[in-house]
């Protein structure tokens, strides 16, 4: 493979973690507002709304485009959710220990 055919690859990685850190992201910070929301079945169900459906979209349009570069981007995807369940635990655990 050269370089240049494998550019759509890595920016498929790319993506799969820009997708994972929205998602993703996007929920951490919905968890992080449901004990001042006033309403927050309303909270939630928008926000997996709004995460779901951009993400659900940019990944059915690049496994018509390229199955290929689909599977490269899941890897990166959930590559994040990884980093962020290590990354938030590790938070929860200095915020326990801070009181």
């Amino acid at each position: 493979m050269t370089v240049e055919a494998s550019w759509p690859y890595l920016l498929g990685f790319l993506g799969g973690a820009g997708l994972g850190f929205f998602y993703f992201g996007g929920l951490w910070l919905t968890v992080k507002k449901i004990p001042a929301s006033s309403n927050p079945k309303r909270l939630l169900l928008w926000s997996a709304a709004l995460r779901l459906v951009p993400t659900l979209l940019a990944l059915f349009i690049v496994v018509r485009v390229n199955p290929g570069v689909f599977l490269i981007m899941l890897p990166g995807f959930f590559g994040v959710r990884s980093f962020m369940i290590r990354r938030v635990s590790n938070l929860s655990r200095g915020q326990a220990h801070a009181t």
